[in-house]
C-alpha cells in the first residue's frame, strides 16, 4: 500500500505539541494524512478527534476529524508546567511511532517538540534528544533532523553538542 498515513507522535502535552497538531491537521488533512499517537484528552478544546483502532484507519476518518492512536498518559495536562508523569507516554509515543513505520503501517515518522528535562527527570531517558532516540530505535541507523518549509529544507551538521565543540 502506498498511501499510508504518517505517525506524528504526541511530544510534550504540556508543551506546544497539541497546539502544533491540530494546525497540522487544519492545514494538511486534505494533502497529507496522518494519526496523532497520544492522548485525546490533551487537544485543545473542541478539536474534532476520533480514536481509530490501526493506521490505516485514519485515511477513513482524517478530512472530518484527527485521528488518534490512544496511548495512556500517567498524568493530565497542565499546560505550561513541566510534568514528568508525562515521561513514560511521550516515550512510548515515539517508540510506538518506529515500530508502526518500521512494521509498513505508516509511511513516515513526524515529531512533535518533547520537553528533554521531564523525560530525563521522569523516566531517566538517556538521550540528549530525539535524534538520538530515533537512531537508537533504528538499530542505530543514520538518523538526521531536517527542519522544512515550502522555501527551504536544512539538516543540522551537528545535534545536541555545545557550539564551542563544533569545530
Amino acid at each position: 500500500m502506498t498511501n499510508l498515513p504518517v505517525a506524528l507522535t504526541c511530544g510534550e502535552p504540556a508543551g506546544i505539541g497539541p497546539e502544533i497538531t491540530v494546525k497540522a491537521w487544519e492545514q494538511l488533512r486534505d494533502d497529507v494524512p496522518f494519526f496523532l499517537i497520544g492522548d485525546p484528552m490533551h487537544l485543545p478544546e473542541g478539536t474534532p478527534w476520533k480514536v481509530i483502532e490501526t493506521p490505516i484507519d485514519a485515511l477513513e476518518v482524517v478530512k472530518d476529524h484527527l485521528p488518534v492512536l490512544p496511548i495512556d498518559f500517567e498524568t493530565p495536562r497542565i499546560a505550561g508546567e513541566l510534568q514528568t508523569g508525562h515521561a513514560s507516554g511521550v516515550i512510548r509515543s515515539i517508540e510506538l511511532a518506529v515500530e508502526l513505520t518500521r512494521a509498513g503501517l505508516a509511511s513516515a515518522v513526524c515529531t512533535n517538540p518533547i520537553n528533554k528535562k521531564a523525560l530525563k527527570d521522569g523516566a531517566d531517558f538517556p538521550y540528549p534528544g530525539h535524534t538520538e532516540f530515533l537512531a537508537a530505535l533504528g538499530d542505530n541507523a543514520d538518523v538526521v533532523m531536517m527542519l522544512a518549509s515550502d522555501d527551504l529544507k536544512v539538516v543540522p551538521a551537528t545535534i545536541h553538542i555545545p557550539l564551542a565543540e563544533v569545530p
